[in-house]
């Protein structure tokens, strides 16, 4: 919207997570010769070629969301970073304060997103010396996506019925969760996220959501 009433062009590329095909846009917008480029670094220790061509192509970066990684913080114009490792600690805060006794629980992770990893890591440090309470049943590739997670979450449910709560790393996963618990016919089952997407936000209101970290780098 901000684009279109300042008249703004732009073009928005997704890398699937996949830092080959990153390194191929990135390449792709160098030789474009665009005004600017906003980065989400898939892997911020592996799109340092990428962003030379920006520079070699006098494209200025603007990095967004995860921060690249020190050594190329010169190659950058701007870094509006979010805190993945701290919003996972929130939530995990949050659990312990929901089940102060502890409970069994499932983390649906996708360990080949930095940001992701960052917030599993902040999750378990968020549960603090409380962590003993809790005992992971499971703990599987959601891949960050509704379609994903959603069988996943069911079989994890099916196996384990006294199952307290799920901590998914994004909305996309953490609604995936959602749908399993109704297709299985639970309740009571809590869905902790982290993004606050307007959807996330909506299944918050409506309790499909237990919890979520809102991550709004305005």
């Amino acid at each position: 919207q901000l684009c279109e009433e300042n008249g703004y062009d732009y073009v928005c590329l997704d890398p699937d997570y996949d830092v080959n095909i990153q390194l191929n846009q990135l390449n792709d917008v160098a030789n474009k010769k665009l005004d600017a480029a906003f980065v989400i670094p898939v892997d911020s220790a592996g799109i340092r070629q990428g962003l030379l061509a920006l520079q070699a192509a006098g494209t200025p970066v603007i990095n967004v969301d995860t921060p690249v990684i020190k050594e190329d913080q010169d190659l950058v114009q701007s870094i509006i970073a979010t805190d993945c490792y701290m919003a996972g600690v929130l939530v995990g805060q949050q659990m312990v304060a929901d089940y102060p006794d502890g409970a069994k629980i499932a983390i649906l992770d996708f360990p080949e997103n930095e940001s992701c990893v960052d917030r599993v890591n902040g999750f378990m440090e968020g549960l603090g010396d409380s962590a003993s309470k809790f005992t992971i049943v499971a703990q599987q590739n959601g891949k960050a996506a509704l379609d994903v997670s959603l069988p996943l979450a069911e079989d994890i449910i099916q196996a384990n019925p006294d199952i307290k709560a799920f901590f998914a790393i994004n909305d996309p996963s953490a609604l995936g969760v959602v749908a399993a618990i109704k297709a299985t016919g639970k309740s009571g089952i809590g869905v902790y996220s982290i993004d606050a997407s307007p959807a996330g936000k909506e299944a918050l209101v409506d309790g499909s959501f237990t919890a979520v970290a809102a991550q709004v780098p305005i």
